[in-house]
């Protein structure tokens, strides 16, 4: 079995090597430097890890083909050794074992990551509508209407601890958003009623979280 391709990359301080949400091609291996990943919570900007010498990284959206799911900014001037998707998907590939394993370890990982994301959010409206957004834009399908359908079965025992609220609450806060006809729930299925004004609600949210009512 031959060796992964291996190519040497350098960076430049506050140099961006990959968006949140752009396609993944290469998995990267910290040679020197820093690397600072960072992802958009809300209107803001969180550092998840500061990584340096011999930190690997980008190796999730390599395996499971989604785009990836944070920002990767070069700290300090970096040197990096970067892993072709490609040839690294061949030779997983070879061990079926090991390919089962590393992708369901991805998949943990994401929906960890995923709570995370959600969690260090203020605020339990905010916490949800965000929650709400971020799966309409990933999983939701367009009706007739102009409203979203959200696609995942929509489980309040699933859902309350991704978004750190308890059921009880969590029920109140969805009825005030149908209230507000801005939510439709249909037994175990969501419907965002007007995808642009839940953004709206939330930037109202989070400007009376901050300056008061």
């Amino acid at each position: 079995m031959g060796e992964i391709d291996k190519i040497e990359r350098t960076l430049k301080v506050g140099e961006i090597l990959f968006k949140e949400g752009e396609a993944a091609d290469e998995m990267y291996l910290i040679k020197s430097g820093k690397i600072k990943i960072v992802q958009k919570i809300g209107e803001d900007y969180k550092t998840l890890a500061l990584l340096s010498d011999g930190d690997f990284f980008g190796e999730m959206a390599l395996i499971d083909g989604s785009p990836r799911s944070a920002t990767a900014i070069a700290e300090t001037d970096v040197e990096l050794i970067t892993f072709d998707k490609a040839a690294f998907r061949k030779k997983i590939g070879e061990e079926p074992l090991i390919e089962y394993i590393i992708t369901e370890l991805s998949k943990r990982l994401r929906r960890a990551d995923e709570q995370i994301k959600f969690l260090m959010i203020k605020g339990d409206e905010k916490r949800f509508i965000a929650f709400l957004i971020t799966k309409t834009q990933d999983e939701g399908i367009k009706q007739e209407d102009g409203s979203y359908l959200i696609s995942m079965d929509f489980n309040l025992d699933v859902i309350a601890p991704i978004v750190g609220i308890g059921i009880e609450k969590l029920k109140k806060i969805i009825e005030n958003l149908e209230k507000s006809n801005l939510i439709k729930t249909y037994n175990d299925k969501i419907v965002i009623t007007n995808l642009k004004n839940l953004e709206e609600y939330l930037k109202y949210v989070s400007l009376k979280e901050k300056y008061g009512e």
